[in-house]
């Protein structure tokens, strides 16, 4: 998925970490292998990436988490020109 909303332009990059995952479902415990995607985009993509990222993901209930960080100026203009949005 990572690689997708980067082609899309969706996100400028993506980041993968594995992770152990304890969750209940369906009121049975889970112990999962699972996957951690960072994605770094604008609050402007953010209503596009989400639905993407929902009607995509093989999960019923993928977990979305979003917040807003800044970043130094070098590193934001190459993410404007990665994603084609205006400055």
């Amino acid at each position: 998925m990572g690689k997708m909303v980067v082609e899309k332009k969706l996100a400028a990059c993506a980041n993968v970490f594995p992770v152990q995952s304890n969750y209940l479902w369906e009121s049975k415990m889970q112990d999962e292998q699972e996957f951690i995607l960072l994605l770094k985009t604008f609050p402007s993509l953010k209503e596009k990436l989400s639905l993407f990222i929902s009607s995509t993901h093989s999960y019923d209930t993928p977990a979305i988490l979003s917040w807003q960080a800044e970043v130094n100026e070098a590193y934001g203009n190459w993410m404007h020109d990665q994603l084609a949005i205006e400055k």
